[in-house]
Order: C-alpha cells, then sequence, then structure tokens
C-alpha cells in the first residue's frame, strides 16, 4: 500500500500514460507522412526504437520529480538516465544499420546467388478481403494481370502462375518459399473491397530472409479496377528499379476490355478450368466436365458483354479443348464437335486480337489440330497431314510472336519429335524450360530435353536432365524410367541388379490404368541394357515375356522396342518383322524425307536393302 501511495503521489502513472499517448501521435504521423513519400521510410523504426527504449525514462523522471514542489536531481537519477540514453542510442544504431543494409542496392547483380538477386521476383497469390466469392476471384485476377505485366519485361525474371500457385493457401514462411523458387523478391498483397472502392496493399519481400524492405498501397474506385491494374504494375516496378538499379520499362498493354463485369467472369472461369483439373486429376471426369461446362456458360456472357474482347473466346478454346482431352483417344462425333468449336473460337479471338495478343490464339488453333491429328479423327484421305503440316505452322507464328510462349515451345517440342528432328526438339525444349520452368507439364518439358539428348547420343546431357528431373519430380515415374535408359548408350556400363530395382520403382509410380503397359515397356529398356551388357540370351528371353497384345499397346510401342533390342542381339529377321508391323500400326512414322536423319537406334540394321523397304525413303 505503500508503494501504491508513492506511485500516487509522484504521479507516475498520468506522466508515463501522457507520455505513451504523445509518443502514440508521433509515431502516426510520421507513419502517415513516410507512407505517402513525405519522410524516408527508416524514419519511423528510428522514432519507435527511441520511444521504446524513453519509456524507462518516462518512469524514472516521474519518480524523482512526479510530486508537487521542487525536487533536486539527486546522482542515481542522473546515472540511471545516462544508462538509459546509452541504451537508445545502441539500440537505435542497430537499426539504422539493419535498415540501411536492407536498403541498399546489391552489386554486382552478376554475382549474386539466384535466391539474393533482385531482378527473379515471384508475385505471390493475393489475399482477398470482402464479402462473397467476388473478392477472392478480384485477388486472384489482379494477381495474374501483376505476373503477366511483369513477366513481360526483359529485365526481369518473373516466377509465374503455375510456380506460385502451389503456395497459394499455405503457411509456408516467405523465406522457404523464396529458396523453393529461387527468387530475390517476393511480392505479397492484400486486396480489400467495398461496395465502392477496391483497394491493393502490396509488401515487398527479400527472398533470402523473409524480411520486408517496401509496402505500398494503390486504390480506385471499383468501376476502374482494370485501370488499378497498371497502377499496381508501375507501383512494383518503381520499387524494383531502386533495389535493381537500372530501368525496368512495363510493356504498354493493349486495351482489351474495360467491362468490369466481364472482366470477372472471365476470372471466375478461369478458376473452374483449375479445378477441373484437379478433378480429372482425383479421376472424378464427371465433375470435371460440370466445371467446364459452368466455365464456357461464364466465358460466353463474358463476351457478350464485351462482343470486341478477344481473352473470352480464346479461353472458350481453350475449354472446348478440355473438354476434348477428358473424352482420351475417343473418336466419337462429340470428340470431333469439342475440337471444331476449339478451332471456331480460336479463329474469332484472331479476328479481335491485336498482333502481340493474337498468339495465345495461335496456339490454341494449333493445339486443337494437333491433337486431333494424334488421334486420327479425320474423315479424308491425307488430311491428318495436313493438319500435322498446319498445326506446325500455327505453332511456330505463335513463338514468333512471342517467344516466351513457353507452352506453344513444350506442344512444338513434341510435335518436332514426331518428325524425327531431334535437335531442334531438343533446343526447343530447352526453350521452353528457360521461359517457364513451373509450366503446367514441366515434367514432360524436361522428359523431352532429357530423350532429345538420348536421341543425340549426348551422355553428358542426358544424365543433367535425368538427375534435374529426379530432383524437381521425385514422383514421376518417367525419372525413374530415364535411369534405366541411360544403360541403353553405347559406352554406359549397366548395372543390371540396379536396373530391375528402378524398373519396379518406375512400374509402382506409374498411373495405375498404365501400370500394365508400364511394365511392358520397362522390361523392352532392361533388355536394351542386358544387350548392352553382351548377355544375348537374357535379353531375349526377358523382351518375349514382356510383349503386350494390342488391347493394351495399340501403337505397337512395344515392338518397335523389341527391334531395337533384336537388332543390337543380331536377331536381324525378328528386328525387321517387328519393325514393320510398328510401322503398320503407325504409316506416319515412315521416314519418306531424304532429309530427316536415320535414328542410330537402328544403324545396325541400315546396311539391309530390307530397312528401306519397311520404312521407306
Amino acid at each position: 500500500m505503500k508503494i501504491l501511495e508513492l506511485l500516487r503521489r509522484r504521479r507516475v502513472v498520468p506522466i508515463v500514460g501522457a507520455y505513451a499517448a504523445g509518443g502514440w501521435i508521433v509515431l502516426e504521423v510520421v507513419d502517415q507522412f513516410a507512407d505517402r513519400g513525405v519522410l524516408p521510410d527508416i524514419l519511423y523504426p528510428l522514432v519507435l526504437t527511441l520511444f521504446i527504449a524513453g519509456i524507462p525514462g518516462a518512469i524514472i523522471v516521474s519518480w524523482f520529480h512526479g510530486a508537487k514542489g521542487d525536487q533536486k536531481a539527486p546522482r542515481i537519477e542522473v546515472g540511471l538516465l545516462v544508462m538509459v540514453g546509452i541504451v537508445a542510442i545502441v539500440a537505435s544504431g542497430i537499426v539504422l544499420r539493419a535498415q540501411l543494409s536492407q536498403a541498399e542496392p546489391i552489386a554486382p547483380l552478376e554475382r549474386l546467388a539466384p535466391i539474393e538477386d533482385p531482378r527473379r521476383v515471384a508475385v505471390l497469390y493475393f489475399e482477398g478481403r470482402g464479402t462473397g466469392e467476388e473478392a477472392e476471384h478480384l485477388a486472384v485476377g489482379l494477381t495474374e494481370a501483376l505476373i503477366d505485366e511483369l513477366s513481360a519485361v526483359e529485365a526481369l525474371y518473373v516466377v509465374s502462375r503455375n510456380g506460385v500457385r502451389p503456395f497459394r493457401e499455405s503457411a509456408v514462411k516467405p523465406d522457404s518459399i523464396g529458396r523453393a523458387l529461387e527468387v530475390g523478391v517476393l511480392v505479397e498483397g492484400r486486396v480489400t473491397q467495398t461496395d465502392t472502392l477496391v483497394r491493393v496493399d502490396i509488401e515487398m519481400i527479400h527472398g533470402k530472409t523473409g524480411a520486408q524492405f517496401e509496402r505500398a498501397r494503390v486504390e480506385r474506385p471499383r468501376a476502374e479496377i482494370l485501370a488499378l491494374q497498371d497502377d499496381l504494375a508501375q507501383e512494383v516496378s518503381l520499387i524494383l528499379r531502386e533495389q535493381i538499379g537500372q530501368e525496368i520499362s512495363l510493356i504498354e498493354r493493349q486495351a482489351g476490355t474495360r467491362n468490369v463485369d466481364a472482366w470477372l467472369r472471365v476470372q471466375e472461369a478461369e478458376e473452374l478450368v483449375v479445378q477441373s483439373a484437379q478433378l480429372a486429376s482425383l479421376d472424378d471426369l464427371a465433375a470435371a466436365e460440370a466445371h467446364l461446362e459452368r466455365a464456357d456458360s461464364l466465358l460466353a456472357i463474358a463476351g457478350e458483354l464485351e462482343p470486341t474482347w478477344a481473352e473470352p473466346a480464346t479461353q472458350r478454346g481453350w475449354v472446348a479443348y478440355q473438354r476434348s482431352r477428358l473424352l482420351g483417344f475417343d473418336r466419337s462425333e462429340a470428340n470431333a464437335a469439342f475440337l471444331d468449336a476449339a478451332v471456331m473460337h480460336a479463329n474469332r479471338a484472331l479476328g479481335r486480337a491485336g498482333r502481340r495478343d493474337s498468339a495465345p490464339a495461335l496456339e490454341l488453333r494449333a493445339t486443337a489440330q494437333y491433337w486431333r491429328h494424334l488421334i486420327n479423327l479425320t474423315s479424308e484421305a491425307g488430311e491428318t497431314e495436313e493438319l500435322f503440316r498446319r498445326a506446325e505452322a500455327d505453332f511456330r507464328a505463335a513463338i514468333a510472336k512471342n517467344p516466351r510462349q513457353a507452352s506453344a515451345l513444350n506442344s512444338l517440342t513434341h510435335l518436332l519429335f514426331r518428325k524425327g528432328q531431334a535437335a531442334e526438339a531438343n533446343l526447343t525444349a530447352r526453350r521452353a524450360y528457360a521461359a517457364d520452368p513451373y509450366l503446367r507439364n514441366a515434367s514432360q518439358t524436361v522428359w523431352r530435353i532429357f530423350f532429345a539428348s538420348l536421341e543425340l547420343q549426348d551422355g553428358v546431357e542426358a544424365q543433367k536432365w535425368c538427375a534435374v528431373g529426379r530432383k524437381r519430380f521425385p514422383d514421376d515415374f518417367r525419372f525413374r524410367e530415364c535411369q534405366v535408359w541411360l544403360y541403353a548408350l553405347k559406352d554406359a556400363k549397366p548395372d543390371i541388379a540396379r536396373a530391375w530395382q528402378l524398373c519396379e520403382e518406375w512400374v509402382e509410380l506409374a498411373p495405375a490404368e498404365t501400370r500394365e503397359f508400364q511394365r511392358g515397356r520397362c522390361h523392352m529398356v532392361v533388355g536394351m541394357a542386358l544387350a548392352r551388357a553382351n548377355l544375348a540370351d537374357s535379353a531375349r528371353a526377358v523382351v518375349t515375356r514382356a510383349r503386350l497384345g494390342p488391347d493394351v499397346d495399340p501403337i505397337r510401342e512395344l515392338a518397335q522396342l523389341e527391334a531395337i533390342v533384336r537388332a543390337w542381339i543380331g536377331d536381324r529377321d525378328e528386328a525387321f518383322e517387328l519393325l514393320a508391323t510398328w510401322i503398320a500400326a503407325n504409316p506416319d512414322e515412315g521416314d519418306d524425307s531424304e532429309d530427316e536423319p536415320d535414328t542410330w537406334w537402328f544403324e545396325d540394321l541400315r546396311d539391309d536393302p530390307r530397312y528401306r523397304s519397311i520404312v521407306g525413303g
């Protein structure tokens, strides 16, 4: 009770409270001015540090001088205040040094590790705040618009949507995301929507440390959401320019639509397409189809709201293509109708798109035509070759308009493999991977780089890309498969026990519906390893047991693989019989072009007249 009486008489609580209130007002004023760029950002943490350090000083002064009347300053008070002052100075110095070290541009950029390089950027999906689903669609749309605009800047490497999507609703810390994506800067944001206003608060975070180094706010009336996209990109680019120390020139975005309702419906449809893909991966094809049907309806409404905008037509074409893919290799009228619709929507989009924006529509038309060719969904002789030719021309046209169109590069790689042009396929796959390592089908891209290297007998590169695949996609069966294929190279020293172990893992990781076929393929490739190990009898026995009928292997790929093994162990008659079986099932695989190279897999057969009589040319 005596202590409480002393505190009351010396007015400690009112004095310290007044200090806290005054300090809070000063902090708010500094924060507001710093937020608007009137004061330097470094001032706020300094004032906050001094405020906290001053609290013990306020307690000391009130204790010795809070009572009424004159009080002298005893030595103990002076000593305590000196100590408080020293602590405040040291703490301010530490804060100042930490802030300056974060704000300094790091140079030279060329020597930085990827996770320290401010030119490597990942825009994480913004958090939506507001009522209803529209707030979430708005947050997603603004995030993806910012990714697209920054991706067009040559000075930056920006992680694609597919790269950041796995972290969309995760609780992973920023520094862990920075390490996973190998970026120097992360952009986080919150989108707050009211009936009349949309506000975006962004934070710039160091990828290595997870520390925030800058923040900003942009806001617009709800009717000006599309102008908000431009404001947001400009704000982020200015902050990045300070970090990089060089000009960042945003490419002027061609006007697509200024209709907010149409734009929001496209965002909602894109979300449904993503959800459909997830459902399809779980074999819930009926639900996946329902999502795509709903997406198509939303895109149709968007197209009616903004008839001159190419995006709804392009997205409707991709939805039609995805509905065809759900039907698989079915050659039904429904499948043909979906692909006809995809081409129709692509042509409609091309009639509306500007020159630079026509790349997605060209890729769509190429993809639909190429898929029709692959499943042989044609009615007239010679039509499949024409589809192949037109698809290649459209893929190349799309890439010419946008050299960083990773998905088009990836698809062109597959087409080039079909043509037997392994060298160009290799280069194209590498371009696709460099443009977007997080492409949805990035595992296929890595696999194609590996197999192109194998086709070119480049063992060093084949091993490298097989290792990249194992590291990035540890659960993908193809990156057990690639390790077995390496034993097929001429200078390989096969470890047969290891080959069989990898074969078991390959089959176990393969999708259940393809497991029987993958087991046959795996045994055929082990047969190649046995042939390279000069174990001809073992190779002969393994490939004979691995044969499967056309019900499991309709394109007779296993016959082709067995033909390779038979050629290597000297069973020429069997090799030619198997090769003829494969060509009969795949007549477009015959080599009738003088400028296409013969594959090295069959080089032991090329001196026999039967080779050309079977493969053509």
